[in-house]
């Protein structure tokens, strides 16, 4: 079994962003399973709103599916709107955070990331926030406009408070990423969110990096019976099974 992995596509409304995957999908199918690890869209503010604008993408995703792929997806820190009508049109399947697989004789840590980046207790209490159960009800519950308005003035706000943080305090928590992979019996943690491609070493392990897509495609493409074949991640396979 072949398997992809991709996250931060940050796709867009525009025919041109959402082309980018299409194609990419293109290129796999039977006996082939695409795992995104989060933030496939830019910005996803209900099912019911982003469904008609990101049809490209769910229809990708449903001959995929059809072909015989089986896509997972995890929501990330963008689209964690997701609701069941993104599934069930797609055909794609709902991704824990975290998850756990084997494969080619390695036991994997699937995670997006944002909440083992702890250093940054602003984001974390906003995270926390925005993701209670009553929360995600009222905003699903208000007008189209007034969704899109305030989004627009917590992506402002988030711009604002990123300028003033330092790298090391949006990164991974070494620690926590380690303590992760101890209870979770895995030697690699797959993830992205943090836009630093690259493996990065661990006591317990390594934490591999996914690339986002704003310049060009990024993809850990690993077969079942071979090494890993990382497509524009700043590493090679030994650097991630070495």
């Amino acid at each position: 079994m072949l398997r992809v992995f991709i996250a931060d596509l940050h796709l867009r409304a525009e025919a041109q962003s959402q082309a980018r995957f299409v194609d990419f999908l293109k290129g796999f199918g039977a006996r082939s399973e695409l795992y995104v690890l989060g933030d496939l869209f830019d910005l996803w503010l209900g099912d019911d709103l982003d469904l008609p604008r990101y049809q490209p993408v769910i229809a990708a995703l449903r001959a995929y599916a059809e072909r015989g792929g089986v896509a997972h997806v995890m929501v990330g820190n963008h689209d964690f709107l997701f609701g069941d009508a993104f599934f069930a049109h797609s055909g794609a399947r709902p991704l824990p955070d975290l998850t756990v697989i084997d494969h080619a004789g390695q036991r994997l840590l699937l995670t997006h990331g944002d909440a083992l980046c702890l250093a940054d207790v602003d984001y974390q209490a906003f995270r926390a926030r925005i993701r209670q159960p009553d929360f995600v009800a009222q905003f699903l519950a208000q007008p189209a406009g007034q969704r899109i308005a305030t989004a627009r003035t917590f992506q402002d706000g988030s711009r604002t408070a990123t300028a003033g943080k330092t790298a090391a305090m949006m990164d991974v928590d070494a620690d926590a990423a380690n303590a992760a992979l101890v209870e979770a019996g895995a030697r690699l943690m797959l993830h992205g969110h943090t836009h630093r491609p690259g493996v990065r070493p661990l006591p317990a392990g390594r934490r591999v990096v996914l690339g986002p897509w704003f310049e060009r495609e990024s993809a850990l493409i690993w077969p079942a019976d071979g090494p890993p074949q990382p497509l524009n991640m700043g590493c090679d396979a030994a650097d991630i099974v070495g």
